[in-house]
């Protein structure tokens, strides 16, 4: 009765005001019904019918409260129509309501539209702002299990827990999720007991029935049951052969068989793993398909899929290093295998596996003799140190000594024996042999009194090896000759002659042959003789200069001694050898002829001297002796002519001082007084200060006297250059004779005092060019290098002088101390003008080519290397200084990569000097940048193999190769040459960052 009532009571408020409106007009009416046709369709989840009605009320501008009430319903259609502007709309409506009575229910609508949209951070935030309990059941159930879905996309697994579990106590339709959801969470958890207790239940649960497996096979595999993972991975597969959980099916059941022994098996699941999954594969299942080719000594696909495993620093990569190291060991791949257990052997993640590793990668340095940066000598000393209880201890410790005698890091082996308390008679052996070779090291960077203290100390051990100590005497002998220490070159020759055990080997002979030298320098000419004879008959031929050079040495002695027969014997023994020094011969053969009266055989010989060697530096001489030879024969007519072709050819010749001096001469002798007189004239004018000047000047004299013409000879003395005086009176002869004899008794500054003086006295005296020399060498003796370029210049104004070229030796040395390049590069390029004999021009090449390249220019640069390679007899360091600088010249120009290739491979073939070791790393860089990389990794590995003293080109050289296995392919290999780098190398350099730079690559890479 009493709904009846209420019924009654409702209708009568329906019926109401529809009267009313009906009364004032249809308009009412229709907004009424729109209003209400809306709402009830929208009550009924009818979204789409009810939105016309609402909209249509809408635009009639109803009350404000029966409007917030129709644009609620709009955006909640707007939400549950999925509408694409939904966000925007349910935002709008709380700019526009924010008092609204709906706020809860929208702010629930807009996180559930931030959770279908995946922002599970913005969806949260809206869903705090919001009272769930509010809203209707369903709808609270639904924002609940959204909510807690948003905590475990958000890895808040705790909250995600607690919202599912309350779901799960309060809706039955989401009991099976939560059950679901929450055993997920046990599994990340690792809470495997529960997390299988979830699972078990949902198997046949029609949602979860295809995915539970997966976890469920898992968790057994977790808990090391790997029997029922193997039963629940074989019927997942065979249910569902090609579902998206497959892979890890197949994976599942690779570990199974792992476990069982079941290799073979193992890796055909495995592979069905990777051929199914198309994301990175797990690391724990690459490091068992690893093993399990690894036992099924498959070693190649072994060590190729466990580098795969190798990217985090842990207990798995270091197990992966060592059965890496195995496997390419089987593949007889020692230095691979070398490297991987190195890295074994640098973790500390299993020390079992850490030791059998470290023990494993000393062998593998032993046996390939590889120590690029002493790690022969350390790995063996680290084992000890770090695992001295070994049952390997003992083999080491025997290792340890061969090492000592085979390896090429001297330097860390040294270090090592000096620890050593009491070294055995075998390690004092390695001692002395590892000096040794320090020794021949320093000798092979020029460093010959660094040379000197290790051969020295490696004597003064004893004869623990003869043949060694033998050697050392050799090298000391060596060391002492460059340095010009005769005396001592002498004593350590004759102590390896006496001592060395190999009298057939080519260093006996050249004992004998430097033995040669040193009697010949002290003009010791019947002992210089017979060690030459000596070299001559040990020689085997090999060394056809040296050879050559010692058949011209015997052909000097004789001729010393005026044995001109014997003499001539041996010079025509050396030209025929066709050496460089041929033209020696030659013109040694022609001067003999002479000293015999044959002058015609000797102008014959001169002749073809020139013919054949165009460019020799005897050529001058050569013409000048043809010259002699005429005047010999009183051939005056061919003598002056021979003279005069020297001034043409070789105007600034210290020797066409003389040749000019003889023209005059011997027109004064024919009587030819005019013809004398004007070539006097240039000889004055030419050469001022020469003796040939003074001697032309009294001549001249002459000569005007015989033909009463004093007065002419007033003026024309009046009128030489500078108007040096060539007569010296008595005063100006005095003063200068008592500063040369305080300077001959070593009084430098009362020398320098005096001589100064004397040039105030008589700034053009007779004796000026002697003082200015004089000060030249004081200024050198007291460092003073003003003082040298102020007098070597006042010298080269008479460029002409007999001191030109000791000054221009001084004053280019003063230039290139002081980076003066382009100056010095003139002095040296004046002094090789000059230059009197080989040395001097050697010296003038060799500045010439090092100012030149400190210049940068590239063409001086060849041309002076060129040059200097061309001389004889040339010092190995000279030679190598020269290639490696004309390499660089070669580089810099265009289309001459292959000449500079030609010279770094000449240097390449000793890496124990600088020049050498890096050259050989320019090679494999020219090779890289072609794209030969077949050829660029030999040259590498050969160079890594051969080693150096010289870390850095050798560092570069590792970094090289990793980059060639870059780029073909070998990633593997290239971070494994890096990180043995990383770990060994010590330099304070750019190395580093070069490492880092590419393993960052390869990370990014792979």
């Amino acid at each position: 009765m009493k709904k009846e009532i209420t019924r009654l009571i409702c209708a009568a408020i329906c019926c109401t005001p529809i009267i009313g409106f009906a009364q004032t007009g249809d308009k009412f009416t229709s907004t009424d019904n729109l209003y209400k046709e809306g709402k009830e369709l929208f009550q009924e989840k009818n979204y789409a019918a009810a939105l016309p009605a609402l909209k249509a009320f809408v635009k009639q501008k109803p009350v404000a409260s029966l409007l917030q009430d129709a644009e609620y319903m709009l955006v909640s259609s707007a939400y549950e129509l999925k509408d694409k502007n939904r966000i925007e709309l349910l935002r709008k409506y709380l700019d526009r309501y924010p008092d609204t009575p709906y706020a809860n229910r929208i702010y629930a609508l807009l996180a559930s539209c931030y959770f279908y949209e995946g922002k599970y951070d913005e969806a949260l935030a809206l869903f705090n702002s919001a009272d769930l309990d509010l809203l209707g059941n369903e709808e609270r159930d639904d924002c609940t299990y959204q909510l807690a879905t948003c905590y475990l996309k958000t890895d808040n697994l705790r909250e995600a827990a607690i919202w599912f579990e309350t779901l799960r106590a309060n809706s039955p339709k989401y009991a099976k999720d939560c059950d679901y959801y929450l055993s997920y969470i046990r599994y990340t958890q690792k809470r495997y007991s529960e997390a299988l207790k979830g699972f078990l239940p949902l198997q046949d649960d029609s949602k979860y029935k295809a995915l539970v497996p997966y976890y469920i096979a898992e968790i057994y595999t977790q808990l090391k049951n790997y029997d029922k993972a193997q039963i629940v991975a074989q019927n997942y597969l065979s249910a569902y052969p090609n579902n998206e959980h497959a892979a890890e099916m197949y994976r599942i059941l690779g570990d199974a068989y792992y476990h069982f022994g079941q290799y073979h098996q193992a890796v055909e699941a495995f592979n069905n793993y990777l051929n199914k999954d198309r994301s990175a594969p797990r690391r724990d299942a690459l490091y068992m398909l690893g093993l399990s080719y690894y036992q099924t000594k498959v070693y190649s696909k072994a060590a190729e899929t466990l580098g795969k495993v190798t990217t985090d620093n842990d207990a798995l990569t270091q197990n992966a290093y060592l059965h890496m190291g195995l496997s390419y060991l089987q593949l007889a791949e020692k230095n691979k295998a070398r490297m991987a257990f190195e890295q074994a052997a640098a973790s500390n993640a299993n020390m079992q596996i850490k030791e059998q590793a470290a023990y494993n990668y000393a062998l593998c340095l032993h046996e390939t003799s590889f120590s690029a940066f002493g790690e022969s000598v350390t790995a063996f000393e680290k084992f000890l140190n770090e695992f001295p209880t070994s049952p390997y201890a003992e083999k080491v410790s025997s290792y340890l000594v061969e090492v000592y005698m085979n390896t090429r890091s001297y330097d860390a082996a040294l270090k090592s024996i000096d620890r050593i308390a009491k070294p055995s008679a075998q390690i004092l052996e390695a001692k002395q042999k590892i000096l040794f070779q320090l020794g021949t090291q320093s000798f092979a960077n020029a460093d010959f009194e660094q040379a000197l203290k290790y051969l020295n100390q490696s004597i003064a051990i004893g004869q623990y090896n003869r043949q060694t100590k033998a050697d050392a005497y050799y090298w000391c002998g060596e060391s002492y000759y460059r340095l010009s220490r005769m005396v001592e070159a002498a004593r350590d020759f004759n102590a390896y002659l006496q001592l060395t055990t190999q009298p057939n080997n080519e260093m006996y002979a050249l004992a004998n042959y430097n033995l040669g030298y040193i009697a010949f320098h002290r003009k010791d000419y019947t002992q210089a003789s017979n060690y030459f004879q000596k070299y001559v008959q040990l020689e085997k031929g090999e060394n056809a200069t040296a050879l050559a050079d010692a058949y011209n040495r015997i052909g000097d002695c004789h001729l010393h001694v005026r044995n001109f027969e014997e003499a001539k014997q041996y010079y025509s023994q050396a030209e025929q050898m066709n050496t460089s020094s041929g033209d020696y011969s030659f013109y040694q053969l022609a001067l003999v002829s002479g000293l015999q009266k044959d002058y015609t055989g000797k102008i014959t010989l001169l002749n073809r001297l020139v013919g054949k060697y165009p460019a020799s530096p005897y050529a001058v001489n050569a013409i000048y002796e043809k010259g002699r030879s005429y005047v010999l024969m009183d051939n005056n007519n061919q003598a002056i002519t021979s003279f005069k072709e020297l001034l043409t050819k070789y105007p600034e010749s210290p020797v066409s001082r003389k040749a000019a001096a003889e023209i005059g001469l011997l027109y004064y002798q024919k009587g030819d007084y005019n013809q004398a007189i004007e070539a006097y004239k240039q000889v004055i004018e030419k050469y001022p200060g020469s003796e040939e000047a003074r001697l032309a000047m009294r001549d001249l004299k002459s000569i005007y006297v015989d033909l009463n013409r004093i007065d002419e000879f007033a003026a024309l003395a009046n009128a030489m250059p500078g108007h040096i005086r060539f007569d010296a009176n008595e005063q100006d002869s005095l003063t200068y004779a008592a500063a040369e004899k305080i300077y001959a008794r070593g009084r430098m500054e009362e020398a320098k005092t005096s001589l100064n003086k004397y040039l105030q006295t008589f700034p053009e005296g007779a004796f000026s060019l002697n003082a200015h020399y004089y000060l030249c060498l004081i200024g050198n003796e007291q460092k003073n290098y003003d003082m040298i370029l102020l007098h070597s210049g006042k010298l080269l104004e008479y460029p002409n002088n007999p001191f030109a070229e000791e000054a221009l030796i001084l004053r280019a040395e003063v230039q290139f101390n002081q980076q003066n390049m382009a100056e010095a590069l003139a002095s040296y390029k004046m002094l090789k003008e000059k230059a009197t004999n080989v040395e001097r021009r050697q010296l003038a090449e060799t500045g010439i080519l090092r100012c030149a390249f400190l210049l940068r220019d590239d063409i001086e640069t060849i041309h002076a290397a060129t040059d200097l390679l061309a001389e004889a007899k040339l010092s190995p360091e000279l030679r190598n200084e020269a290639l490696y600088y004309r390499a660089k010249a070669y580089t810099n120009k265009q289309k001459a990569d292959k000449k500079a290739m030609e010279d770094y491979r000449e240097l390449a073939k000793d890496t124990r000097n600088s020049y050498g070791a890096e050259a050989k790393y320019q090679v494999a860089q020219s090779l890289y940048d072609a794209k030969e990389y077949a050829a660029a990794e030999k040259e590498l590995l050969n160079y890594i193999e051969q080693s150096t003293p010289h870390a850095y080109w050798l560092a570069r050289s590792f970094i090289l190769l990793s980059d060639v296995y870059h780029a073909t392919g070998k990633d593997l290999d290239a971070r494994q040459y890096l990180l043995s780098l990383q770990q060994n190398y010590q330099g304070n350099d750019d190395i580093e960052s070069m490492i880092e730079s590419r393993l960052s690559k390869l990370k990014v890479e792979n």
